[in-house]
C-alpha cells in the first residue's frame, strides 16, 4: 500500500489572493505546510499538486527548492487533479493536505495512516462529524474512491472540493471517522488561513511558537489561538 501526501495549493484564492506566498513570520505559508508535511511518519512520497496556470509557477519553484516532487493539473477540478497526481506517482491512498493549514496536527495524520493499515475504508477522516478545528482537518482517501467520485458526479462544487461528494453520499462509500477533541471551544477555533483575520491570527501564533521552537506542539498552537482571540474580542 503506497501512501502519498498531496499538498494542494494554487495562487487564485478568492478570499485571500496569493495567500500561498504570504509570509507568516518570515516564511511563506506554503513553505510552512511543506516543512510540516515532511515530518509525517510512514508516508511513502510527497508531492505538491497545483494548476497549469502560469501564476502557479512560483509554487513549483518553491516545491523544487524544498526537494519535493510536483504535479500540475486542472485548476478547478481538484478531484481530477488529485486522481491524476495519484496515478502519476502510483499512490494507492492519498493524504489530503491543504496548503492553507500551517499548523496541522502531525500525529493526527499518523493516526489516520495507522487506521488505514489496520482497517478498510474509502475515507478516513476527523470531520464526519467534525471533532477538530478548521486547520486540523485530516483525511486519507483511497485513490479508487477518487475514481468513483469522478464517474458519479460532474458537479463543479463537488469536483472543486475533493471529498464533498463522498461525505454527501455515505451510502456509496465507507467512511471511518476518528474522534479527537470533545471540547466545543477547541473545535470552533480557526487554525486555517482563509481570510485576513485568519492571517493575523496565524502570524501571531507563528511568532509565539517559533520563538519557543514549538511549531509541532499542537497544544501550544491551540493555547496561542485562544490568546489571540481573547486579545482581539
Amino acid at each position: 500500500m503506497k501512501i502519498g501526501a498531496i499538498i494542494f495549493s494554487r495562487m487564485n484564492s478568492s478570499r485571500l489572493p496569493g495567500k500561498a506566498l504570504i509570509e507568516i513570520n518570515q516564511k511563506f505559508l506554503i513553505e510552512r505546510v511543506i516543512e510540516r508535511t515532511k515530518k509525517i511518519k510512514n508516508i511513502n512520497h510527497i508531492c505538491l499538486a497545483t494548476s497549469e496556470n502560469p501564476e502557479d509557477d512560483k509554487l513549483i519553484e518553491i516545491a523544487e527548492k524544498h526537494k519535493i516532487d510536483t504535479f500540475r493539473g486542472s485548476l478547478n477540478n481538484v478531484t481530477k487533479r488529485a486522481y491524476d497526481a495519484a496515478n502519476y506517482f502510483n499512490y494507492d491512498n492519498i493524504l489530503r493536505i491543504c496548503g492553507d493549514r500551517p499548523f496541522f496536527n502531525i500525529p493526527l495524520y499518523e493516526n489516520l495512516i495507522q487506521e488505514a493499515i489496520d482497517f478498510e475504508a474509502d475515507l478516513f477522516t476527523n470531520i464526519f462529524p467534525r471533532t477538530v478545528p478548521p486547520g486540523f482537518t485530516a483525511e486519507l482517501i483511497k485513490v479508487k474512491a477518487l475514481k468513483k467520485t469522478l464517474t458519479l458526479t460532474n458537479s463543479h462544487i463537488d469536483l472543486e472540493h475533493v471529498t464533498r461528494f463522498i461525505y454527501n453520499n455515505p451510502k456509496l462509500f465507507s467512511i471511518k471517522n476518528i474522534k479527537f477533541y470533545n471540547n466545543p471551544e477547541i473545535i470552533k477555533l480557526r487554525l486555517v488561513v482563509d481570510d485576513i483575520d485568519d492571517l493575523n491570527r496565524a502570524c501571531f501564533i507563528a511568532k509565539e511558537t517559533d520563538k519557543l521552537s514549538l511549531r509541532e506542539d499542537s497544544s501550544m498552537v491551540i493555547k496561542m489561538a485562544k490568546k489571540y482571540n481573547n486579545l482581539n474580542n
